[in-house]
């Protein structure tokens, strides 16, 4: 929450735009289906829709305080991650948004690792790269590896040598 509340990593959510979608929800009386359907859409030459949008970091950081069952209201959302105005979509009723359904792009990953010297990925696989990656255990690696080679050669040496062993006669 952090890097949204100071703008340091940029979130995005992905909106469709045509077609059916339906939202069940249970409520007190019962459940309760919507059904929306979008049969219109604006098309022009300079027009290019953007399924995924960029969030300002005060409205990334208000989705990201949601609790459970709770919703922010998003009423501008971007099409490029410079969030400028010109790539700034206004709506009239705002878009609502869970944590759920926050998402961070593969390019603005990059850019954040790279810029901030960090690897957001986890678990074991990433960890073992962290480690072979840092420039303070070359001299390890070095090490490692040279012992890798000596015992394969070793290996080598003793299998030919049993080798022409048992074949000779």
């Amino acid at each position: 929450m952090d890097y949204a509340r100071r703008d340091l990593l940029i979130f995005s959510v992905y909106l469709r735009e045509l077609g059916s979608h339906q939202r069940v929800r249970e409520t007190e009386d019962g459940i309760v289906t919507t059904t929306t359907t979008t049969a219109f859409s604006f098309r022009s030459p300079d027009y290019e829709w953007h399924s995924i949008r960029y969030l300002k970091a005060e409205d990334a950081r208000r989705i990201l305080e949601c609790r459970d069952n709770e919703r922010a209201g998003v009423s501008v959302l971007y099409s490029s991650p410079s969030r400028d105005k010109a790539s700034g979509t206004g709506y009239l009723q705002a878009h609502y948004f869970t944590p759920a359904d926050l998402l961070v792009t593969k390019a603005e990953r990059d850019r954040f690792e790279r810029e901030h010297n960090v690897n957001l990925a986890s678990g074991r696989l990433a960890n073992a790269w962290r480690w072979l990656c840092d420039a303070t255990n070359q001299k390890a690696l070095a090490i490692i590896g040279s012992v890798l080679t000596a015992l394969s050669v070793g290996g080598w040496t003793v299998y030919s040598a049993l080798a022409t062993k048992v074949l000779s006669p």
